[in-house]
């Protein structure tokens, strides 16, 4: 009989959901120079943006190490656990996905290890970790579990607007950024996660605000058809912005909804910056 553990990783931002999924993760390290400091225990989101705002510094992460995805492996097996589901960030931001993937073989017949890329970051990653455990809750199988995540991850897109364009840039999780390097302080552009998970330049806009309504319109028009909708609001020290997106869009969507706001996790954040404003979905019913 098999018997499930969820696991993900910090850039899914189940510390800010107000409550434990019981979820283990593996933890990030965001580094401020010669200073470490492990997201989500030794410094929270909030302490991590006010860094941001006062210091003049691009932090840096390091990814959790394959002793300590060894070790959360481990407990698990001694838990009783037969099979483990990790859900990872997108491959294409970091490689803590395809690390857990390697230690398959480690493990043997001890459990078994299944890894599912999320393709994104962030709570939109963390929504398909925290419904996963809630079908390992309701006695849904490995198969049916991941099935469904796949459905939601195939149903999802998201777009996003940065004050900063630096960040991404100098921690490489921006592709094919050539083409707007030039007027990095002059253009807000729209950026996009795609469905393969890398994060792109989409449309260049001129203003903070008018990249905001294009990425609402973006949004509105491609959940139109929908029945059912999951819809996320993502931002770094933006929430009265993000909370008056979340009004707007729920005056504005008429199929059956659930919208939420979320704060970005450092080990997201260090990559992006503060005065993020960022919307995706999940089309939960077509």
């Amino acid at each position: 009989m098999e018997k499930i553990v969820i696991v993900s990783d910090v850039n899914a931002g189940l510390d800010y959901i107000g409550r434990d999924p019981h979820i283990p993760v593996l933890r990030s390290v965001i580094n401020f120079g010669d200073e470490h400091l492990v997201d989500g225990i030794d410094i929270t989101a909030d302490q991590f943006y006010d860094r941001l705002l006062k210091e003049d510094t691009i932090p840096s992460t390091s990814a959790p190490t394959v002793g300590e995805a060894m070790e959360l492996i481990e407990k698990c097996i001694n838990e009783g656990f037969t099979d483990l589901i990790m859900y990872s960030i997108s491959y294409q931001l970091s490689s803590i996905g395809q690390m857990v993937e390697t230690l398959r073989a480690d493990f043997g017949t001890q459990i078994n290890i299944h890894v599912v890329d999320t393709k994104t970051a962030g709570y939109l990653q963390g929504y398909i970790a925290l419904t996963a455990k809630e079908m390992v809750d309701s006695g849904k199988s490995v198969s049916e579990i991941i099935a469904y995540s796949n459905y939601l991850i195939e149903n999802s897109h998201a777009y996003f607007v940065v004050d900063n364009l630096n960040y991404l840039v100098k921690n490489g999780r921006i592709s094919g950024a050539a083409g707007f390097l030039g007027g990095l302080l002059k253009i807000k552009p729209v950026l996009e996660m795609t469905k393969e998970g890398k994060i792109v330049s989409f449309q260049k806009v001129k203003t903070h605000r008018k990249a905001v309504e294009r990425c609402i319109e973006l949004i509105l028009n491609e959940i139109k058809d929908a029945k059912k909708v999951k819809i996320l609001v993502f931002h770094t020290v933006r929430l009265n912005d993000a909370q008056s997106i979340a009004k707007h869009l729920e005056e504005h969507i008429a199929c059956e909804k659930s919208i939420e706001v979320h704060m970005i996790t450092p080990a997201v954040g260090a990559h992006i910056g503060h005065g993020v404003i960022g919307i995706g979905y999940y089309i939960l019913e077509k």
